[in-house]
């Protein structure tokens, strides 16, 4: 006969977006129960980006979560001594991109002068922009930004 399961901890765990393909290794390991075997009992919610899902975790909402790195800098900078630190590096190369066309006459960094760009204000990419505007001399004024929703960008 088997003995009495051990009680599991309670681990909530806050992803930066929705259940994507970059979060599957979390869902692989709950349903192989490679986390139920280390006695965590971890649940995962969905997220609208790392510069809301970083606070969440500063706060004790949740315990851990997946988060953009640059955003964890802004957060901390302008929250000195939150008790949130990141303890592992997955994107070392983050995957951002500004996607222009050609056929548009978008083909490097300063054709998007006298253009409309669309982001989405909580993305942590897009808080990058202003390092890639002076690091490739663009002016910010003569480019237009839109608010838009994830699924847009």
């Amino acid at each position: 006969m088997a003995g009495a399961a051990s009680a599991q901890t309670s681990v909530p765990f806050a992803l930066d977006w929705k259940f994507e393909g970059p979060s599957a290794a979390y869902f692989a390991a709950i349903d192989n129960g490679h986390f139920a075997a280390e006695g965590l009992d971890v649940t995962i919610e969905a997220g609208s980006g790392s510069r809301e899902t970083i606070p969440k975790i500063a706060t004790g909402a949740f315990n851990i979560g997946f988060g953009d790195i640059n955003s964890l800098i802004t957060f901390l900078d302008a929250n000195p001594g939150a008790p949130v630190t990141a303890v592992m590096m997955i994107y070392d190369k983050p995957p951002f991109a500004i996607v222009g066309r050609h056929s548009q006459g978008v083909s490097e960094p300063k054709d998007l002068e006298g253009r409309i760009l669309g982001a989405p204000p909580p993305d942590g990419a897009w808080a990058q922009f202003p390092a890639f505007a002076a690091a490739n001399g663009l002016d910010v004024d003569a480019i237009t930004v839109e608010p838009v929703g994830f699924p847009t960008r």
